[in-house]
Parts: structure tokens; sequence; C-alpha cells
């Protein structure tokens, strides 16, 4: 049992030498426009939009012969407001299948990152991205009524859309890259219909994410080891 397990380790270690892992971050908004009605409940005229923040991690990989590269992502956001008689709070986990197309030297077999290889940065570094994805986001509600009583309405909803978006890659060495990321994100029909009469809030929520991903190619470590 113990040589199994010891097998199973040492494979996974094995495997974890060639990923590619990134780490996101960054500023995000929150605006499902059809939920401002909210506001009657928190004496406040148009709670939404807010902004809040994102943290993720991604996997790298890509096709052989194109600069067309994926990125499979989690990731969990946060955003909270405080108003005159209560407060909204909405966190929302997230998966996106990130694919970047490197419009400007698609043609090209170049392996991440592009710091080793010839030619601009930009031309090298550029992409557009297109991510479907699903978001399980819980809603959360806490406001004082005219009778001095307090509400609390939560409820979780499960949503599919995605976001378009693009980006520059600057590989500071062999080993690490930054990429300044900017993504426009659309999920139709987010619901919220606990403690509201049908159908209950319904809206399209947009969402505007601006953030840096952080990509060590821990491949070119273990290149690195044996030089």
């Amino acid at each position: 049992m113990k040589k199994i397990l010891l097998s199973i380790c040492l494979a996974f270690f094995a495997s974890s030498c060639f990923c590619q892992l990134g780490i996101v971050g960054g500023y995000k908004t929150f605006n499902p426009n059809g939920w401002n009605k909210l506001g009657d409940e928190l004496q406040a005229v148009a709670p939404y939009p807010f902004a809040g923040w994102q943290v993720g991690a991604d996997y790298w990989f890509r096709l052989k012969k194109r600069r067309i590269e994926f990125s499979p992502e989690i990731s969990f956001s946060r955003f909270k407001a405080d108003f005159e008689s209560g407060k909204l709070d909405h966190t929302v986990f997230g998966f996106h299948f990130n694919t970047a197309v490197y419009v400007f030297d698609l043609a090209s077999d170049c392996n991440c990152p592009t710091f080793s290889k010839d030619g601009n940065f930009f031309s090298k570094g550029f992409f557009i991205e297109v991510s479907p994805g699903v978001i399980l986001a819980r809603n959360k509600l806490e406001a004082l009524n005219s009778a001095d009583s307090l509400i609390k309405l939560s409820e979780s909803e499960i949503v599919f859309g995605g976001s378009l978006g693009a980006g520059v890659d600057f590989g500071f060495s062999d080993l690490f890259t930054i990429t300044p990321l900017f993504r426009f994100h659309y999920y139709p029909n987010l619901a919220w219909k606990e403690g509201f009469k049908d159908p209950g809030l319904q809206a399209d929520l947009t969402q505007v994410f601006l953030g840096i991903r952080c990509r060590l190619h821990f491949k070119e470590f273990a290149k690195a080891r044996f030089r």
C-alpha cells in the first residue's frame, strides 16, 4: 500500500513540473440593472452598480501549431455595499474556459513565455479572449422596513454566460509572465425570487473586470535545474 501511495505522489509531482499555473486578481463591478428596485428597501435611489474584487487561478495549455491558448479558470469575487438602512452582499463563484487568440502572431509555434521570442512585445503578447462560463451567485439583503423590523433575504442562483476581453503578456524571464487583463462579463436572466412577489427580481448581470495575471512556468523551472 505504501508503495502505491508513493508512486501516486511521485506521478503527481512529476506532472506538476510541466504545468503552467496562473494567479489572477483585480477590480470588478456588479451591475444587475433590473434589481435597482431594491433601493426602496435600502432608502437608496439606485444601489447598482457597485464594485468589489476577484481572485482566481488558472491552468494553461495550447495548440501546437497555432497561438491559440487555453486557461480554464476558477474564481471567487465579493461585492458589498452599505446604505442608510441596510446592506447588500454578493459572493460569486465562477468557472470559465478562457480561450486566447494571439491575432498578430497566430501562425507562430512559440511556447510561452513571450520573453524568449523575437519581435516586438505587442505583436507577441497581445491577444483577444473569449470565455464561456458559469457562476454561482449568492445574494443577500439586510434592511430595516418602515416598522423598524429587520428584513433578511438570501438566495443562490446558477447562471451561464461568459466574457469577452483582451490582454498583453509581459514575459520578464523564461520563468515568469505578467498579463494586464480587461474582461466584459455578461450573464442573462440572473434571478432573485426569495421574498419577492412572482416573478421576483430578474436582470441581465453585466460586469467589468480590470486585473493582473501572474503566471509561473514550472516547465522552465524544471529545465533550469539541469542547466
